[in-house]
């Protein structure tokens, strides 16, 4: 059963589905944050979380492949119970994500900072994704402001000393 991912244990039932429904919630409040979301910002999106089903780190891969699993029904359902007007939306979006900061505070640091690693690189990417030349110069002063996650508080683990490279979200 998807609530027995590992590292997620201690968790409630809803708090596992507030940070499976986090990625959906990123997208419609980056992507609409100019009034909709077009196809590149969901191509972009959903070509992301999908990689990370099998890219590092390896124990977010079940929790991506769960966040897979339905994410543009995630995203319609969502969208059509949103209020319309996009300040609105992205107030009450921005309510809802600020909630994951207590839920991200219960996971083990490496594991939280990885999480809220993925979620800014999310939202990065679907900022980046229309507009501009070969995505560049593509991102909306509106996607600007929510871009960089301001409602949740930064997580940053201290510096494994395995030799890896550091993770990269963005690729």
């Amino acid at each position: 059963m998807w609530t027995n991912i590992e590292g997620f244990e201690h968790l409630k039932k809803e708090e596992i589905d507030a940070l499976v429904e986090a990625p959906a919630l990123i997208t419609i409040l980056v992507g609409m944050a100019d009034g909709e979301l077009d196809g590149e910002e969901r191509a972009w999106s959903e070509r992301l979380l999908r990689s990370r089903t099998y890219n590092k780190p390896k124990e977010l891969n079940e929790f991506y492949r769960v966040v897979v699993e339905g994410f543009w029904a995630r995203v319609q359902s969502e969208i059509t119970h949103l209020p319309k007007d996009t300040e609105a939306r992205s107030r009450e979006l921005s309510d809802r994500l600020a909630k994951l900061n207590s839920i991200l505070a219960k996971l083990d640091l490496e594991l939280a900072a990885d999480m809220y690693k993925g979620f800014v690189g999310l939202a990065e990417e679907t900022a980046k994704a229309s507009g501009g030349f070969l995505r560049i110069g593509a991102i909306s002063a509106e996607e600007k402001k929510w871009m960089n996650l301001p409602m949740l508080t930064p997580i940053i683990a201290p510096k494994k000393e395995t030799g890896d490279e550091e993770e990269e979200w963005n690729s």
